[in-house]
């Protein structure tokens, strides 16, 4: 009887997690922000690569328009060579081409019924990106979605708020968006949420949803070039 309800051993694993995880919380923001960072330099490299090649484009022309009167044609067309064998080996830097680097915004959150009891987990998703799509302002309507579980979990989103400042809880798309084991489920499992008021962070999260009202996170995906524009045009000026 009362060995099967002692907490002991829950409540030292809940103590230490609560010790532990907020250092490792801040050192993952951390990380998440240099690496932020370093892509966006990435992508301002990138665009100083495009200009150098259109400024090599640009002086090819003029070559080959004036190379009759060109005294010094063979210097030029060797420098030529040079200043494109230089862009060629640059475009050849981890990064610089191929990989397309996106952050998602937040917009908004909107409420919606779910019946995370009966209904599987594509149904529930889809429930959450229609909320968003219904809820799209001008110029959104085909870049809005619901925000994944794991970004919400591991705060990737640009402008999340640090809490839940809604009156219902915040169900995230999967994956990682099962909870708690639970038999009577459809799905076999409750979802994660984020209580409201509650902070939103890997922490906090709770998995012991099945609420019938809840709430979705709308995001939009920028470019690493478009929140960068927006970082500087948010920031006060000096």
């Amino acid at each position: 009887g009362a060995a099967c309800n002692d907490t002991t051993c829950e409540d030292a694993v809940d103590e230490e997690r609560r010790t532990e995880m907020p250092p490792l919380n801040n050192e993952r923001s951390d990380r998440i922000e240099n690496v932020r960072k370093a892509q966006i330099e990435l992508v301002n490299e990138k665009e100083k690569l495009e200009d150098l090649e259109n400024a090599v484009s640009k002086l090819e022309q003029v070559t080959k328009e004036t190379e009759e009167t060109c005294q010094n044609e063979e210097m030029g067309s060797e420098y030529l060579e040079a200043v494109r064998n230089l862009v060629k080996s640059m475009k050849n830097c981890p990064g610089l081409t191929g990989a397309v680097f996106e952050i998602p915004a937040f917009r908004k959150t909107v409420d919606l019924g779910v019946k995370l009891l009966t209904e599987t987990d594509e149904v529930t998703d889809a429930k959450l990106q229609q909320a968003c799509k219904n809820a799209a302002d001008a110029g959104d309507e085909d870049t809005i979605r619901a925000a994944k579980q794991s970004e919400l979990d591991e705060r990737t989103i640009s402008g999340l708020p640090e809490t839940n400042e809604g009156s219902m809880s915040i169900v995230g798309v999967c994956p990682a968006c099962a909870g708690d084991s639970h038999a009577a489920a459809a799905t076999g499992h409750k979802r994660k949420c984020f209580r409201a008021g509650g902070v939103i962070n890997a922490t906090e999260v709770s998995g012991d949803c099945l609420g019938s009202s809840v709430l979705a996170v709308c995001v939009v995906d920028r470019s690493l070039a478009e929140h960068n524009a927006v970082k500087t045009a948010e920031a006060p000026a000096e």
